[in-house]
């Protein structure tokens, strides 16, 4: 299983000078703590800065056992020694009495404090962070806090500190017994090894040696036999299957006619494939030149198609492809256009082909001034190509998709016209 497998949220608000525990009894499981963040409000007047601080008590190991049997051996041997003092000693005084009790309870009163000052000195404190909302309202961290963990969380400060994270599996939560219940056992029946009923010998109807003998013997030649079957059995040839013989005939039928046979047949076969798959390259061969011709022809007939062309002021050229119907566009007028943008080496740089067409006011600077004059004159319906060199294009400025001096071809169709 992977480690540190997250199972669910964690979330624990740390107010200031309130120990929590990080994990409670009712829920011991690994915690993984990711993020502490400083809550906003503060909890007194002061405004100070937060500081989280990590309180962990270190648990020796000990042996209970070994604890408890060596403070009884000094126990009893403290008795000795105080039996054999007050033999030796004569009685003592009331006052005497009093002041020996004094003492007693100033030397308990003495290792009290020395038992708290153990305690204290067990308890280790760490400070993971320092917030404040004038610089910094969280902070990322990354501690794993187990069951067996005594730790507990305090906030210094004005302000409440939320700490989150997740609970997660953790390899060292597992028990060992569950390796060993989850260990499947192989059946014993596989291992058993007593002999089959036809394998034992009943001695008790063998009357004497020489039935022993006989029966020790006859098993002998039992294993034998088999055993002889059994090479008789390898030695013998597995017969062919008809496949197998109907292969193995033609062959004999092959040798037996020698190259002047089968041979000749095979290569009149060849040769007959040879032929047709030559024919066949032939017939293809005939079929792309006439294609080509035909494409070419057309290409031709484009070639001698001329259209109509204009040089307009800055050297802008137009060619219509396509004469529209009805009012032509002048300046002022609210166009919509179709258009496909291109390089001079055929690259489209941009296009408006579908959705919604491009309206612009005609001459009012709203496009280069290439495209304005080009548009001017179509009717609606009409198209027309445009080549615009780099003076009334975008000249010497490098765009997204179009190197500086430029020269720009637009194949454009009037839609609307107002």
């Amino acid at each position: 299983m992977a480690s540190l497998v997250p199972i669910s949220t964690y979330n624990l608000a740390v107010a200031p000078f309130s120990p929590v525990p990080a994990i409670e009894d009712e829920y011991p499981v690994t915690i993984r703590i990711t993020l502490a963040a400083l809550d906003p409000e503060a909890a007194d007047d002061k405004e100070e800065p937060s500081t989280l601080r990590l309180l962990k008590r270190t648990n020796p190991f000990i042996d209970d056992d070994e604890s408890d049997d060596d403070e009884d051996e000094e126990d009893e041997d403290e008795e000795d020694e105080l039996d054999e003092e007050e033999e030796e000693k004569p009685k003592k005084s009331k006052k005497s009495k009093k002041a020996q009790e004094e003492e007693d309870e100033e030397e308990e009163e003495d290792e009290s404090s020395e038992d708290d000052d153990d305690e204290d000195d067990d308890v280790s404190e760490f400070v993971i962070c320092t917030l404040s909302p004038k610089t910094q309202y969280q902070q990322p961290i990354d501690i794993t806090i187990s069951p067996d963990e005594e730790v507990y969380f305090v906030v210094t400060g004005s302000y409440p500190i939320h700490l989150s994270g997740n609970y997660v599996e953790h390899p060292g939560d597992e028990d060992s017994e569950d390796d060993e219940d989850d260990y499947i056992y192989g059946d014993e029946d596989d291992y058993n090894l007593t002999p089959d009923e036809d394998e034992l010998i009943d001695l008790e109807d063998l009357e004497d040696e020489e039935d022993v003998e006989a029966k020790i013997q006859e098993l002998v030649d039992e294993d034998n036999e088999k055993k002889r079957s059994a090479d008789v059995e390898e030695e013998q040839p597995k017969k062919k299957s008809k496949k197998e013989e109907k292969k193995s005939v033609q062959f004999t039928k092959e040798l037996e006619q020698g190259p002047t046979g089968s041979t000749l047949v095979a290569d009149k076969k060849k040769d007959k494939k040879e032929k047709a798959k030559a024919k066949k390259e032939e017939a293809k061969a005939k079929k792309e030149q006439a294609e080509t011709a035909k494409e070419e022809a057309k290409n031709e007939a484009k070639a001698e198609k001329k259209y109509p062309t204009k040089t307009l002021l800055g050297g802008v050229i137009t060619e219509d492809r396509k004469t529209g119907k009805g009012q032509t566009a002048k300046t002022g007028n609210k166009v919509g256009i179709r258009y496909i943008g291109k390089l001079k080496n055929g690259k489209v740089f941009d296009k408006n082909t579908s959705g919604k067409p491009f309206v612009f006011n005609l001459g009012k600077g709203e496009c280069i001034k290439g495209f304005d004059l080009g548009v001017t004159g179509m009717a609606v319906g009409g198209e027309r190509r445009v080549v615009i060199p780099p003076k009334m294009g975008y000249g010497s400025q490098a765009l997204p998709g179009i190197p500086a001096n430029s020269e720009l071809t637009f194949d454009i169709k009037l839609v609307s016209l107002k």
